[in-house]
């Protein structure tokens, strides 16, 4: 016979059972696959993992986090990962004043408006329509926001231009963005001045109608604005929408541990001093702050720049949360509230065109803040960016 297989005598004697013994394969340790930890976990996590670890042939564990490292990052080369730019401390300063003086000169015109509105309805009755005054400082109030924050878009796209000649900086979500920014200030200032008209008509509407707009608007839009005008002026601030526990503190207590202390040795296998360092930039509190203060102000093209621009991509996706949030939230507790009061209004109390005016108002900016909220700005601009190509 041409293979002569070893005999194995089995339990009955006599009875030979010639079974081959085949040869045992020898077991290869399982080496994970760097590229794609480094691609889906931290690196600081991931470094804890490899210091304890040794293979069979020597390798240390922090040669095996350089390798993971370094095939992390050519994995990741070819993700289009879109250029940051810094906002110079000079802009920065610029920004903050604009944004301030936006700030004053809005509700000051909201409270005049207001104020002489009231006057009006007082004389006249539920039939009073705005006088010339209001009308002419309302439109002007809009029209100053609405030129100066696209000025201050235009200056802002220079780094992006700059860097790439094809791009004018601008995105198709831009112009819907300053579309809806402008409705959203056009409804408050509207809401502003049914007020009066609400009192004169039903004490009830009335009720409602203001406490729904101390509530939506006082405390969560002029609130919270104020607290970022004063955070745009304190460099060690880091209060934003979606970090209410600043509030008064301002800033997180950086490097003091919480709980007790637990005791641990050091690891087998020291990092040098390189793999230690933090390669990631600073985050740009600045821009960070301007942009949330642009977004609760209704600057939604001005908020969308800085975000795309000036904002790392970690950090986007808070501005979006934020974003969704404070609009959805916004619709359903101001918007729908108050198109269902001065529905009631027309129907019971007094047919107004100015309260028709908000009423339209109302329903179009809660659809555009919705639908502008709802669409990732990020998924647009590498569409825009493939588009290009």
């Amino acid at each position: 016979q041409a293979y002569s297989a070893p005999v194995v005598v089995g339990p009955v004697r006599g009875l030979p059972c010639a079974l081959p013994r085949l040869p045992r394969m020898a077991e290869e340790p399982v080496s994970p696959d760097l590229a794609d930890l480094a691609s889906r976990y931290d690196a600081r996590v991931l470094r804890e993992y490899l210091l304890d670890q040794e293979d069979t042939n020597g390798t240390t564990g922090v040669a095996r986090f350089r390798e993971g490292l370094e095939a992390g990052n050519s994995a990741t080369e070819r993700i289009p990962v879109p250029e940051v730019h810094d906002l110079r401390p000079r802009c920065f300063r610029r920004l903050r004043w604009l944004l301030a003086a936006n700030f004053v000169a809005y509700w000051a015109a909201c409270a005049r408006c207001g104020y002489v509105n009231f006057l009006r309805v007082a004389e006249l009755g539920t039939q009073a329509l705005p006088p010339l005054e209001v009308c002419l400082l309302g439109i002007l109030t809009l029209g100053t926001q609405a030129t100066l924050e696209f000025a201050a878009v235009v200056c802002l796209t220079q780094p992006a231009r700059a860097s790439d000649a094809r791009s004018s900086g601008f995105r198709s979500r831009d112009g819907a963005a300053w579309l809806a920014g402008l409705g959203a200030r056009s409804a408050v200032l509207l809401d502003v001045l049914c007020l009066p008209l609400m009192q004169r008509g039903s004490k009830l509407l009335f009720l409602l109608s203001v406490s729904v707009f101390t509530f939506a608007i006082g405390l969560f839009v002029f609130a919270v604005q104020l607290r970022l005008v004063v955070g745009l002026f304190c460099s060690n601030d880091r209060f934003s929408y979606d970090k209410p526990d600043l509030l008064f503190k301002g800033r997180e207590m950086e490097g003091v541990p919480e709980g007790p202390r637990i005791a641990a040795r050091p690891p087998a296998h020291r990092v040098d001093e390189e793999l230690l360092e933090n390669a990631e930039p600073p985050l740009p509190f600045g821009a960070i702050k301007a942009a949330n203060l642009a977004h609760l102000s209704d600057l939604a093209m001005l908020h969308g720049v800085l975000t795309r621009i000036y904002i790392p991509v970690g950090c986007q996706e808070t501005q979006e949360f934020v974003l969704s949030i404070t609009s959805f939230s916004r619709c359903f507790c101001e918007d729908i509230v108050q198109c269902m009061v001065k529905f009631f209004f027309l129907m019971d109390c007094e047919f107004n065109l100015l309260v028709l005016s908000s009423f339209l108002v109302s329903i179009a900016q809660a659809l555009a803040t919705c639908f502008h909220a709802s669409t990732p700005a990020m998924d647009l601009r590498y569409t825009d960016d493939q588009t290009m190509d």
